[in-house]
């Protein structure tokens, strides 16, 4: 039987993002049944010792050597990061040595796999170093962060993200978008677009169905939920959310109440302005996923004002539960939404999200995604690329 190492870096205590879209990608992998095993690896970090006091991070003591996801059994793989690490990398823009070596380990672990599927860059640097020591072929899925925000913010990973882009047999980005901001930073690699989904428990529920959701959060009948799901930081421009939500109130004559779905470090400032400009709001915080589906058919409008989103899991969630999105225009947030549904960062960037919104609660707008965004359509292409790949067909 052959086997195939899937490889991530993730976090067991914020299992968002990345950690769900891999998993649900392996998840509906498995549900074909392939001829081969798959084994799922997470590089996650922790800070101690003289590191851990200078960023004011909390002791970590807890370190199971596995979890249990969705169904999926992750072995996680711990590093320790280190003040010469930080110190090789910014201060002499250098490749941090303790963690390459690590990588260097764990690479020979990943070696006697027939096939490696890393995601992002550090995995990638794992699997490239494998290759390097044994020829294990390997794939990378970028997903957003290691592209577009990244390299430009720092020379190291710029150069990191360069070399590793040329090393394996493709690259697979979650968006055309994606794929684009990639090619701004070198060309001549190989590349494809493999699509995020959505899970079978994102859905449109009947008309009585959404209606008692809505009772048990007490929205008044005829009332309007206008929402942000995601976290409240910069990047996701979360502070920008008051005076969007204010021109949604001003602009649309009926009933509205706001909600804030998500945590981070702009949370309280971003709701405190929020009341303090007279609106209903209501933050839930951290949410677990299986709680979205139900939330997402309580939600009539979500506003996604992100700086930059490679394709947005949320987007595609929501839409697959029957609620409408407004995005800004950025990467790949077209390519779920709809180039109509999007907003280019202008001077009228609030006022026509705003308006966008606003037509939307008047008039139910039919947002369909593209076929191509699901989980089935990626998992059978993947698994036809693997199953060449192992000369398995």
């Amino acid at each position: 039987m052959k086997r195939v190492a899937v490889i991530f870096e993730g976090n067991i205590y914020r299992r968002l993002g990345v950690f769900n879209a891999v998993i649900n990608r392996i998840k509906h992998i498995q549900a074909i049944q392939p001829p081969y095993e798959i084994d799922v690896f997470m590089i996650q970090g922790y800070d101690r010792g003289i590191n851990r006091l200078l960023h004011h991070k909390p002791k970590v003591t807890d370190r199971p050597q596995s979890i249990v996801a969705n169904g999926i059994t992750i072995n996680i793989k711990w590093f320790a990061h280190s003040l010469l690490d930080s110190v090789a990398h910014k201060v002499l823009g250098k490749r941090a040595p303790i963690y390459m070596r690590w990588l260097g380990k764990l690479a020979r672990e990943l070696a006697h796999y027939d096939l490696i599927s890393a995601h992002d860059r550090i995995a990638g640097t794992a699997a490239a170093i494998a290759h390097e020591q044994s020829g294990t072929p390997f794939y990378i899925t970028w997903h957003g962060a290691s592209i577009y925000t990244d390299p430009i913010h720092d020379k190291v990973y710029k150069r990191a993200t360069i070399e590793l882009l040329h090393k394996p047999l493709c690259n697979f980005f979650v968006s055309k978008g994606l794929e684009t901001e990639a090619r701004k930073l070198t060309s001549g690699f190989n590349a494809s677009v493999l699509y995020n989904g959505a899970s079978k428990e994102f859905a449109r529920q009947d008309e009585s169905s959404r209606q008692s959701l809505r009772a048990i959060h007490n929205i008044s009948e005829g009332t309007k939920v206008v929402a942000f799901v995601g976290r409240f930081d910069h990047i996701k421009n979360a502070q920008m959310l008051p005076d969007i939500f204010y021109a949604i109130a001003q602009k649309y004559q009926g009933k509205i109440e706001f909600w804030g779905i998500g945590d981070g470090p702009m949370q309280k400032a971003v709701h405190q302005k929020i009341k303090d400009m007279g609106l209903s709001c209501r933050m839930f915080g951290k949410v677990m996923p299986k709680e979205m589906p139900a939330l997402y058919n309580c939600i009539d409008v979500v506003v996604l004002p992100s700086k930059v989103e490679a394709i947005s899991l949320v987007a595609i969630e929501a839409i697959q539960s029957g609620a409408n999105v407004v995005a800004s225009h950025v990467v790949g947030t077209s390519e779920a939404v709809g180039a109509e549904n999007t907003v280019p960062f202008d001077s009228k960037f609030i006022e026509n999200m705003s308006n966008r919104v606003a037509k939307m609660l008047s008039q139910k707008i039919d947002q369909q995604l593209p076929k191509e965004l699901s989980w089935e359509n990626t998992a059978r292409i993947e698994n036809d690329i693997y199953c060449k790949t192992l000369n398995l067909r």
